[in-house]
């Protein structure tokens, strides 16, 4: 299909952005690498009369890391993930991820922002977004306001962003000591969205443990768990895995499709579990 008519605009600095936002509202649309606005233009599933495209804001297209914190503008390529240092050293999860999604064609244009933006539910990157628990920066003429993770995702393709705002950055936690992490996948065909995908941090410090696990696929947005939140004990690694992981199936409640039913992703899930849990403890040199 063909996309509807529209008004095509590519300011060159944020403050241009942000007036262009103010004055069309909810007839614009934000573009950066366009690999998931485009497919959409094209189903006609989006008709906005005007596309702001935020690919010239060279003030946008940033990496670096701030104290703790590791900052990613809205004008990074994925691809940058796989090439920039930093990704390897501070957050390794987004290192392991970025080589599921799409192809590296894809990952050359979509940007990081504008993935986790897009909110689709099988994405990689929101399930690491949401697992970290990073910060969103969201600017508009009005100034500026910060949003966890957790209050951004709304829903499947809804966020909290507002017809004028953009989100300029967003803000993760790096790798702390001690910690592990990992991330998987099952999709039909590599490249593919996920059927399920699960990520899995676990910290020590202090003589504690910390452990969280995130799914993607089988709920409308991202879904993170405490391991704490289901008071297993100690024991022998394999069976404390497995428990967290019928412990998480059981509050799972995907849907039918047309790629999968709901109790393959439920399956398929706990499996994942397992295997994130078991990785990402054996990085942190920790026994759950």
């Amino acid at each position: 299909m063909k996309p509807p008519l529209f008004s095509y605009v590519a300011p060159e600095t944020v403050a241009e952005c942000l007036e262009l936002l103010r004055q069309y509202g909810s007839d614009a649309k934000i573009m950066a690498g366009g690999q998931s606005l485009m497919p959409l233009l094209a189903l006609r599933m989006a008709r906005p009369g005007v596309i702001i495209d935020i690919g010239r804001i060279k003030e946008l297209d940033f990496v670096r890391k701030d104290g703790d914190v590791v900052r990613i503008g809205a004008g990074l390529r994925q691809r940058a993930i796989e090439r920039d240092p930093i990704f390897a050293q501070d957050l390794p999860l987004l290192r392991q991820a970025v080589e599921f999604i799409g192809h590296v064609a894809t990952r050359s244009r979509g940007t990081v922002v504008g993935s986790l933006c897009h909110a689709d539910p099988a994405a990689e990157l929101p399930v690491c977004a949401a697992l970290l628990g990073a910060e969103f920066v969201i600017a508009s003429h009005r100034g500026e306001r910060k949003l966890a993770a957790k209050q951004f995702f709304e829903s499947a393709l809804v966020t909290a962003l507002k017809e004028d705002e953009l989100v300029s950055e967003v803000r993760f936690p790096a790798q702390a000591l001690g910690s592990g992490f990992a991330f998987t996948e099952i999709a039909r065909r590599h490249g593919d969205f996920a059927m399920v995908s699960a990520g899995a941090v676990v910290r020590r410090g202090g003589g504690q443990v910390d452990s969280s696990i995130a799914l993607g696929g089988v709920g409308a947005t991202p879904l993170v768990f405490g391991i704490a939140d289901f008071s297993l004990g100690q024991g022998d690694n394999a069976a404390s895995y497995k428990r967290t992981a019928d412990a998480v199936m059981e509050t799972l409640e995907p849907t039918d499709d047309l790629h999968a039913t709901a109790a393959y992703r439920r399956s398929v899930a706990g499996v994942l579990i397992e295997r994130v849990l078991a990785a990402a403890s054996q990085r942190a040199g920790v026994q759950l």
